[in-house]
C-alpha cells in the first residue's frame, strides 16, 4: 500500500486494472447465468466454460502483438474503448433479440473477445510497469497486482451476483453497466496519460541499448524458445510452476468428490463445508500476495515451493489417513498464501531477466502452460479417482509432491 501511495501513475494502472478485471469478472458470472436460462442449460454451459479457457491459452499470440506494439499505453486505453463499444453493442441487442440462442452467440462472441483484449493489455501493462516501477520494488508491485487479481477474482462474482439480482437478472442494464466499467478504466489512464508518457520516454531512452531486430511470429517463437533454454533457472522456474499449478488446479475437483464421501467431517453440510474450503484457498491465496513484509519475505522461492509441497502433502496424507475438516481448511490456507508468494516472484523474475521487447510473448507462453496444465492436471487425477479410488488419486498426488522437493533441494541455483 505505501508503493501506491508513493507511485502515482502504478496508482493510477492498478486502479484501471481493477475496474477492467471487475468488468469482466461480472460478465463472466453474468454469461453463466445467461446460459442456465436457455433452452438447453447444459450444452450452454459447457460452450462457456470453453469459451473463457480460449483467451488464456491465446497468450502466446497476445504476447507477440503486445511486444511489438510500440504505444503500449496508447494500446491499453483503445481496447478499452472497444471494450466499451463490444458491451454497448451489446445493450443494444438485449433490446433487440429474443431468440436466445441467437443472442447467446454473440454474447459468447462479445465476452470471448473482450476476454482477448484483457489479456492483450494485461501483458502490454507488463513493460509499463517495468519502467514506472524502481527494480528493487518491482516484487512489491507485482504482489500487489497479484493480490488485485486474486481479490477480484473471489469478489468480483459474488459482487457480479447480487447486482444482477438486484436488477431482476434484466442483462440489458447490466451490460450497460458494464461498458460504463470499461470506459471509466479507460479514462483512468487517459487522464494520466501525459505523465505515463513522460515517465516512459525517459526510461526508454536510458534502455535503448536492449533493442532486438523485428521478426515474425514463428521466428520470434524460435528466438523465445532459445532465450528459455539458454536460461538454465528460467527454465526451471518454468517447470516447477507449471507442475506445481497441474497439481494444485487438481485439487478443487478431487475436493469436492472427497467431501461427498465424508460427511461426518462436514461443518453444517456439504456445501457449506465446500464453500468454506475454496473460500480459505482465496483468502490465503490474496493475504499471500498483499502482506510482502511478513516472514516469507526472506525466504528463497525454491524453499517455497517446497513449503507448499508440504501443505499438499499434508492434506492428501490427512485425505488418505483420517480426514479432519480442519485439517483440509488450514492446508488450503497454506497452500494459497504460499502460492500468493510464489506467483509475484515468478512474474517479477520473469520480469527484470528478460528484455522488453520479448516480455510480453515469454510471459504469454507462461500463461498458455499454466492454464493448460490445470485441465490436464484435473483429468490425470479426476480419472484414477473415478475408476480406481479416491485414495489412489490423493496417494498419486503425494508421489510427484515428494519427487518435485527432491528434484527442488537438488537444484543449486536458485
Amino acid at each position: 500500500m505505501l508503493l501506491l501511495r508513493r507511485n502515482k501513475l502504478l496508482r493510477r494502472l492498478t486502479l484501471s486494472q481493477f475496474i477492467e478485471l471487475l468488468g469482466a469478472a461480472f460478465f463472466n458470472i453474468a454469461l453463466l447465468v445467461y446460459a442456465s436460462q436457455t433452452s438447453n442449460p447444459k450444452l450452454a454451459t459447457t460452450v462457456v466454460v470453453i469459451a473463457n479457457t480460449l483467451p488464456t491459452i491465446l497468450q502466446i499470440g497476445l504476447g507477440y502483438i503486445a511486444d511489438k506494439t510500440h504505444d503500449k499505453l496508447r494500446l491499453m486505453i483503445l481496447t478499452r474503448i472497444i471494450q466499451a463499444i463490444l458491451y454497448s453493442i451489446l445493450t443494444i441487442l438485449f433490446g433487440l433479440t429474443t431468440n436466445d440462442w441467437l443472442l447467446f452467440s454473440f454474447i459468447i462472441f462479445i465476452n470471448v473477445a473482450s476476454d482477448l483484449l484483457s489479456g492483450l493489455t494485461s501483458l502490454a501493462a507488463l513493460p509499463i510497469i517495468k519502467h514506472i516501477v524502481p527494480s528493487q520494488d518491482l516484487l512489491a508491485a507485482r504482489s500487489l497486482q497479484v493480490s488485485v487479481m486474486s481479490l477480484v477474482n473471489v469478489i468480483g462474482q459474488v459482487i457480479g451476483v447480487t447486482l444482477l439480482t438486484f436488477l431482476d437478472n434484466n442483462f440489458l442494464y447490466f451490460s450497460l453497466f458494464n461498458a460504463l466499467l470499461f470506459l471509466i478504466s479507460g479514462i483512468v489512464l487517459i487522464v494520466s496519460r501525459l505523465q505515463f508518457n513522460q515517465k516512459l520516454k525517459v526510461t526508454s531512452h536510458q534502455n535503448a541499448t536492449s533493442t532486438l531486430p523485428e521478426a515474425r511470429f514463428w521466428v520470434s517463437m524460435q528466438i523465445n524458445r532459445r532465450i528459455i533454454q539458454s536460461n538454465k533457472k528460467l527454465l526451471h522456474i518454468l517447470f516447477l510452476f507449471t507442475l506445481l499449478n497441474l497439481l494444485v488446479g487438481s485439487i478443487d475437483g478431487l475436493i469436492s468428490l472427497t467431501l461427498l464421501k465424508y460427511p461426518s467431517i462436514y461443518i453444517k453440510n456439504y456445501g457449506f463445508s465446500l464453500s468454506i474450503v475454496n473460500t480459505m484457498l482465496a483468502i490465503g491465496l490474496v493475504s499471500g500476495s498483499f502482506f510482502t513484509n511478513d516472514f516469507l519475505k526472506r525466504i528463497k522461492l525454491n524453499m517455497l515451493i517446497i513449503i507448499l509441497l508440504l501443505f499438499l502433502t499434508l492434506l492428501s496424507l490427512n485425505l488418505v489417513l483420517s480426514p479432519s475438516i480442519y485439517v483440509i481448511v488450514m492446508s488450503f490456507f497454506g497452500i494459497g498464501y504460499t502460492l500468493g508468494k510464489i506467483s509475484p516472484r515468478v512474474s517479477t523474475y520473469v520480469m527484470t531477466s528478460v528484455t522488453e521487447k520479448q516480455l510480453g510473448q515469454i510471459a504469454g507462453f507462461m500463461n498458455t502452460l499454466v492454464t493448460l496444465s490445470v485441465p490436464l492436471g484435473q483429468l490425470i487425477f479426476l480419472t484414477i479417482a473415478n475408476s480406481v479410488s479416491l485414495n489412489s488419486a490423493w496417494i498419486s498426488m503425494v508421489v510427484p509432491s515428494m519427487l518435485l522437493i527432491l528434484y527442488t533441494l537438488s537444484y543449486k541455483a536458485a
